[in-house]
């Protein structure tokens, strides 16, 4: 920390608080992993950050969470007038998943963090947040916005998965005015991954430097 902020104490690794929630709330088991920052010169604000896809079983959370939307867009992409079906996807959406709702919940990670933002702004830990901003890349960016969306917290992703189509999905369902009106997403010029689910209004798209030979920018 004091390498990234040139200073010892400007942000505090809240390690303890977080493991501390994890165990009370009987949470330990679920691989999802996040981070809360605290800054000593602005009491009562916390950042939760949450980390992106690493094992296997990320990957395979992705698949489950976002799989329906990214269908739903393909069958969009190449159908003539396929924009026709916007007003409908988010339901259509749904009944997908409400199929196979019992395997998805299994491994919802968004459970956890929205948990975790809700309880520490009840109060949990004796009050000491009363703001909690959210972020995220990759996996993590995704699970920043549902977050966010689910608990009025503002958020940054960078590369994160969007929740708009797949919205009434989530449990609970999200309120799409929360999506365009809370949340903030970065995305790189080539990173289709993060296009999945659809955009909120409120986004950026970072010019890549990479050779155009180069896809994906790496």
């Amino acid at each position: 920390m004091e390498k990234w902020f040139g200073a010892p104490d400007v942000v505090i690794d809240e390690e303890e608080f977080v493991t501390q929630f994890r165990i009370d709330s009987n949470t330990q088991s679920s691989p999802v992993y996040f981070k809360l920052f605290s800054f000593p010169s602005a009491p009562g604000v916390g950042v939760m950050s949450i980390r992106g896809s690493e094992t296997t079983y990320d990957w395979i959370v992705n698949m489950q969470l976002w799989s329906s939307s990214g269908l739903a867009q393909f069958v969009k992409w190449i159908t003539p007038y396929g924009w026709i079906w916007n007003p409908i996807i988010p339901d259509f959406i749904r009944w997908v998943n409400f199929a196979q709702s019992p395997s998805i919940r299994n491994v919802a990670y968004y459970k956890v963090t929205t948990r975790f933002v809700n309880d520490v702004l009840a109060g949990y830990g004796g009050n000491l947040y009363d703001t909690i901003r959210i972020t995220g890349a990759s996996l993590g960016g995704g699970l920043a916005i549902i977050t966010g969306a689910q608990t009025d917290a503002f958020t940054v992703a960078i590369s994160g998965l969007g929740a708009t189509l797949g919205r009434k999905a989530f449990y609970p369902p999200i309120d799409e005015e929360k999506l365009n009106t809370q949340t903030f997403n970065f995305i790189p010029e080539r990173d289709f991954i993060a296009r999945i689910g659809g955009r909120a209004p409120f986004f950026q798209n970072g010019e890549c430097t990479a050779p155009k030979n180069n896809l994906f920018g790496w």
